[in-house]
């Protein structure tokens, strides 16, 4: 069966080993068929929640005009969300961890 997977890049280093590792899984979901989006955080900065609680009640995701609602339109349908990110002190960077925040919006509609 065929899906649609969104593979998310977690890294601000361009060319670094969090995107080679992305673009294999890419290029060997793309030669199985998988229709592949890859979306780049440091490319698409996303703003840190600010938990008021308004998500979904506009019509967007996020009540603040921001790049996460892009994001979102193209998440909403895909079969699978694969993450390639690097660790720094012991966690994933910020870029990417706003983005994982920003997911609350979909907890709680």
């Amino acid at each position: 069966m065929k899906k649609k997977i969104m593979v998310l890049t977690g890294s601000p280093r361009k060319n670094g080993n969090s995107e080679a590792l992305a673009n294999a899984f890419i290029q060997g979901s793309e030669s199985v068929g998988h229709t592949i989006i890859k979306y780049d955080v440091s490319d698409n900065p996303v703003a840190g929640c600010l938990a008021c609680d308004a998500c979904f009640s506009k019509g967007k995701a996020c009540v603040h005009d921001e790049t996460f609602n892009t994001f979102t339109k193209l998440v909403q349908d895909v079969d699978a969300l694969v993450i390639s990110t690097p660790l720094y002190w012991f966690s994933y960077p910020s870029q990417l961890k706003a983005v994982i925040d920003k997911f609350y919006a979909f907890a709680i509609c």
